[in-house]
């Protein structure tokens, strides 16, 4: 190959712009501090490096919607602690006025500050946290709680947010499950529901208003030939004698006819001029299905133990069903808290549901307790009043439990956190195997180049200056 001046010089430059080109990359490597400064320097890399930033970035705004749901829930734990240490202060009033000690002008003064725990508790329950209200469901711009009414208006529908690829976390929690409830199916045009008024009920007449006895009465237990399914057809074959008397108060006989029903009977009790100062006696149906029973109650309220019944009838009649007496040992019916039908009522078609006495209601539905105190202490009714304070404590179980669920969503954020932190921190690792410059190592070869340059421009200058006439001599 012949090898002239002017091929060395071409070939020459090229080998100078290579260095030059190592060396101005080298520099910019060292500027940016990336390995990688286009697809062309390594083209696998570069889809690898999109991947990474790509999951970067979706873990950042993870980071942001994490952030979002633990300040949500921590929104409504700070307003579960103000409820529970309201029923603890309401717990605190029944417990004073259910003592004997107490006037009742002093109750009425009780009465008042558990009226302001039940607008404090309005305003807890409709609490707004980023401008949505934390105790609603789907409706989150409307106030969970009607504050007139106490009526829950929002729905049970849970919100959740995506805090990691595969999981999600609620931010919100609906009040249905310990606060209030909604409607009456049965009649929607009702307005009575939460802040019911003492003894009401909606199927009796205002003169003769259903006295249900929150603290418990006397059940029949069923028939050994089956459940009555009609209170109306025969009870007891031959009838007999019920010798009824409350506390130290008078015995009192009550004729029970041959063939009465269960309705006889109960109006027979209901209807005697001396037994109706001391008891009260109901037909109830205390099944899923027919299945009535004979309730009777003490007048007042609280005293139903106290009740004594002896039956005068023949062996084996149902009349038999109905004695109540410990201390002969003659004992059929049995004295219970909670009587499904009477003061235990579950369902909502029940006429009876919204009764003020309805147990299953006071005691699962935080309203309910405090205004059932609030009216006891009002009508200066202690029974009630004590029996406010098993309602408070089953209230307080509950809050505890959506206490627990919210702590566990905020574990569940925290791990989840955690969990994140350690993908991104290894995904940035690894996109910095993959993006970022050796210094060490570019600095050297930057050194070479150098080296490399300086011994080109010598040679290139020792080579330019010689002449034709060198080459000649």
């Amino acid at each position: 190959m012949k090898v002239t001046t002017s091929f060395f010089y071409k070939t020459f430059l090229s080998d100078l712009n290579k260095q030059l080109d190592a060396m101005f990359k080298a520099h910019e490597q060292l500027a940016t501090g990336k390995r990688v400064l286009s697809p062309s320097d390594d083209p696998v890399a570069v889809s690898r490096i999109v991947k990474y930033k790509s999951e970067i970035s979706a873990l950042d705004e993870y980071k942001r919607v994490m952030d979002t749901a633990k300040n949500n829930n921590s929104a409504i734990e700070t307003a579960i602690d103000d409820l529970k240490n309201m029923l603890i202060k309401a717990k605190q009033y029944a417990v004073n006025g259910s003592t004997d000690t107490l006037s009742a002008t002093d109750r009425l003064a009780l009465a008042r500050e558990v009226d302001t725990l039940i607008q404090r508790s309005i305003e807890t329950i409709n609490t707004k946290f980023a401008g949505r209200y934390i105790f609603g469901g789907f409706k989150a711009d409307t106030p969970a709680v009607n504050a007139q009414t106490g009526l829950y208006q929002s729905d049970n529908n849970l919100q959740y947010l995506d805090i990691s690829f595969f999981l999600d976390v609620a931010v919100n929690l609906p009040a249905t499950e310990f606060f209030t409830y909604t409607v009456d199916p049965a009649d929607p045009s009702r307005n009575l529901k939460v802040l019911t008024p003492y003894n009401y009920n909606f199927t009796h007449d205002p003169n003769a208003p259903y006295d249900a006895d929150p603290l418990g009465a006397l059940l029949m237990p069923q028939p050994s030939s089956g459940a009555i399914t009609n209170p109306a057809s025969v009870f007891t074959t031959n009838g007999g004698t019920l010798t009824i008397k409350l506390a130290q108060n008078e015995a009192i006989n009550v004729n029970i006819s041959a063939g009465a029903s269960l309705n006889d009977i109960r109006n027979a009790i209901n209807n005697d001029p001396q037994a109706c100062k001391y008891v009260k006696a109901w037909v109830v149906n205390v099944g899923d299905f027919p299945d009535y029973r004979l309730v009777i109650g003490s007048i007042p309220n609280g005293k139903s133990q106290m009740i004594r019944i002896d039956v005068n009838t023949s062996s084996g009649d149902n009349l038999n069903l109905l004695a109540y007496n410990p201390e002969s040992g003659s004992v059929s019916m049995s004295f219970q808290e909670n009587i499904q039908g009477y003061n235990y009522i579950t369902n909502p078609n029940d006429p009876n549901y919204y009764s003020f006495n309805n147990n299953y209601l006071n005691e699962n539905y935080y309203l309910r307790a405090l205004h059932f105190l609030k009216v006891a202490l009002e009508n200066n009714d202690q029974g009630r009043i004590q029996k406010a304070v098993g309602y408070l404590d089953k209230i307080a179980d509950s809050l505890y439990k959506q206490q627990s669920l919210i702590g566990a969503r905020l574990s569940k954020i925290e791990s989840i956190s955690d969990y994140n932190l350690e993908v991104e921190k290894n995904t940035k690792q690894t996109l910095s195997n993959d993006q970022d410059v050796d210094a060490v190592q570019v600095i050297s070869e930057l050194n070479q180049t150098m080296t490399v340059l300086q011994a080109m421009r010598v040679t290139l200058t020792d080579f330019f200056r010689s002449t034709l006439f060198d080459f000649l001599r």
